[in-house]
């Protein structure tokens, strides 16, 4: 004859199974998070993919006397920036958005420069940054090269930032050392050219 613990035991175990299923077919059928990308075109522009809401997009220029601007404010100048104005996680849908620089989109303001000053030109033979801050989705960061008219998207694979002393510092990736800039940094910036 079979206990009180014993008989449970079978129809337990079933229905733990079925919920464990169902738990995981919901979790499944609801997780449509997909990345923000970023795709960067002529003018620059600026065309999005991904689940998430644009909270923020920055771009950022190299400080004086450097060529490269990683995506932080500790080693980099804002340009320009915009943020939503309908609050924070409720910007547009990054699906087939497409930004242009200098152009503030509906339900948005700029906070870089003011408000009464156009975005500044953006000059050749440097690679600027750009931080694209999304809700329900991962961030994104990029670099784009200014070649005259031509605008490239590239990497910058040496390039990587270190908390030093509280703030972000410039290293060389694999050796942790203080980041050089290439000598020869259009031909940097073409082997690393991101593909459309």
């Amino acid at each position: 004859m079979l206990t009180f613990a014993e008989s449970w035991s079978k129809p337990m175990k079933t229905l733990l199974t079925v919920f464990l299923a169902l738990c995981s077919f919901s979790l499944l059928s609801c997780s449509k998070e997909r990345p923000t990308g970023v795709t960067v075109g002529p003018g620059p522009t600026f065309s999005f993919t991904g689940s998430g809401r644009l909270a923020s997009f920055t771009i950022y220029s190299p400080q004086t006397g450097q060529r490269i601007a990683l995506p932080d404010s500790d080693v980099a100048s804002v340009l320009w920036q915009i943020r939503t104005s309908k609050g924070y996680f409720n910007g547009s849908q990054v699906e087939g958005f497409r930004l242009a620089y200098g152009k503030i989109p509906e339900g948005y303001t700029v906070t870089m420069p003011s408000l009464s000053q156009p975005a500044p030109s953006l000059a050749s033979g440097l690679v600027y940054s750009f931080l694209a801050e999304t809700t329900d989705a991962p961030i994104t960061e990029g670099y784009f090269f200014m070649d005259g008219a031509e605008v490239i998207q590239t990497t910058i694979p040496d390039a990587c930032l270190m908390l030093v002393n509280g703030h972000e510092t410039r290293v060389n990736c694999a050796t942790k050392q203080p980041y050089q800039e290439p000598s020869n940094l259009e031909e940097v910036v073409r082997k690393n050219r991101v593909a459309r």
